[in-house]
């Protein structure tokens, strides 16, 4: 747990809620992006992350130093949210894919990014002076993890985009460390097999 964040929490429990606008702060732009990737669409993320620091804010005093790093909760919280989100998606028959950008690092230790991405054939039209084309990839990337089923999307996202640890990650959703590293291979081979086309298409001047 980052010491600032923990020492902060505690401040916001005293009553300081200037600490708790700086936690804001520090921690609303990778809450965002965890969001926006999860959902596929960026226009909602902003909006849950804000719930997300509400029910982090009313849940202060419940907060506990040393019982689990701060990054864990907060996710665990907007993971949460997320979930409930899609469910009332599917209720209503409605989602969304928005142009959520990929960085270069996706796929830390191995992963789908560095093999298919990273590695992929180096034609002119895959240079990184090519915008449209590399825009086109990480829509690919971020397409087909959207199409990825819940239970798998969320593991890859936190440790591939989030760069969250496996044994976090089980914290976050509750999983056995084993059966958090199952699914986050499983996606893997699962995103592998969806970008398989995009990747191996045979590029022709």
């Amino acid at each position: 747990m980052s010491d600032l964040d923990d020492e902060l929490m505690q401040r916001c429990q005293q009553g300081d809620t200037e600490a708790f606008d700086l936690i804001v702060r520090r921690n609303r732009a990778p809450l965002v992006n965890f969001i926006g990737r999860f959902l596929g669409d960026q226009n909602s993320a902003e909006d849950l992350a804000q719930e997300t620091f509400i029910r982090m804010f009313k849940a202060a005093n419940r907060y506990r130093t040393g019982a689990a790093k701060f990054s864990t909760w907060m996710y665990h919280i907007a993971a949460n949210l997320c979930k409930n989100e899609l469910r009332n998606r599917g209720r209503r028959g409605n989602f969304f894919i928005d142009n959520v950008s990929v960085e270069e690092h996706l796929g830390k230790d191995n992963s789908v990014g560095e093999d298919l991405i990273a590695t992929a054939p180096a034609h002119a039209s895959l240079q990184p002076e090519n915008q449209l084309v590399q825009k086109e990839r990480q829509q690919a990337v971020q397409n087909a993890i959207s199409k990825l089923p819940e239970r798998y999307r969320l593991p890859l996202i936190l440790r591939d985009l989030q760069d969250r640890c496996y044994e976090e990650i089980s914290k976050i959703l509750n999983l056995p460390l084993g059966t958090t590293k199952s699914r986050i291979n499983r996606a893997r081979l699962m995103l592998r097999d969806k970008l398989k086309d995009f990747v191996e298409e045979p590029w022709t001047a």
